[in-house]
């Protein structure tokens, strides 16, 4: 019953929140949004309106898609679930690139810092464990002190194991479930 009420006075919170500043929107579709309503806006903008095979009900997952002026391999949208209920929380766009090509994933992030700044007030920057740049822009819902944008260059792993670099652009995390409910 307790955490029943904490849901609600949770879910009242965003709503009101939501309300007077209003949740960030990204391709459309709005943080906190459920899986089905994202899904049918998503299917438009990158799968030219017909109806995409996810594999995940927590996870929605395009290829080969343009954003913010850049070509991206795949970007995934995120949700978090309780109960039956789902919430948009964080976004991915993903980029990779062969290792002779680490100045071409620098480029690609720094021309979507450009973009980013234009719009977004930036926040800081700073240099990964690998000498990579990353740049962090907006305030996050949750706590004005995080940021909401990450734009990076990393090196990691494709699923397959082959190394690459890779540049990303994410949005998020904006929590809608208090993650100690779910102990």
């Amino acid at each position: 019953m307790k955490r029943f009420f904490s849901t609600i006075i949770l879910m009242l919170a965003f709503v009101s929140l939501g309300r007077a500043q209003g949740l960030p929107s990204v391709a459309g579709v709005t943080f906190g949004s459920r899986y089905s309503a994202c899904k049918t806006i998503l299917d438009q903008r990158f799968n030219g309106g017909k109806d995409s095979y996810q594999n995940s009900p927590t996870m929605l997952t395009y290829y080969d898609i343009s954003f913010a002026g850049e070509q991206f391999d795949y970007v995934n949208f995120e949700f978090q679930v309780e109960g039956n209920a789902t919430y948009l929380y964080y976004i991915s766009f993903l980029r990779s690139f062969n290792l002779s090509s680490a100045e071409y994933a620098k480029q690609q992030r720094d021309r979507l810092y450009t973009v980013f700044s234009e719009k977004y007030d930036f926040r800081w920057s700073g240099t990964d464990e690998d000498g990579f740049k990353y740049y962090i822009f907006g305030h996050s819902p949750n706590n004005r002190e995080d940021g909401f944008i990450n734009i990076k260059t990393l090196k990691g792993e494709t699923r397959g194991g082959k190394m690459k670099y890779w540049t990303t652009l994410s949005y998020g995390p904006v929590n809608f479930v208090n993650p100690s409910d779910e102990i």
